[in-house]
């Protein structure tokens, strides 16, 4: 859990409001090779409805994520 909670804060804190999948590995220090592992971690995000995709390599971070 302190995984998860660190990095979604790291996240949180050093992305804008909109952002790349090239913003998001430079900020977790992941190299290009490894973008596999990125689109799965963002997808992860998005099922958890942390952020939304708004085309193939960008993402917008949700503000309020309303739970029904």
């Amino acid at each position: 859990m302190w995984l998860k909670t660190g990095l979604y804060n790291n996240i949180k804190d050093n992305l804008q409001k909109q952002f790349s999948i090239f913003q998001f590995m430079s900020i977790l220090r992941i190299e290009a090779l490894e973008v596999r592992k990125v689109r799965n971690l963002l997808k992860q995000f998005y099922l958890h409805g942390y952020i939304k995709r708004i085309s193939k390599n960008m993402y917008k971070k949700v503000e309020n994520k309303n739970k029904d």
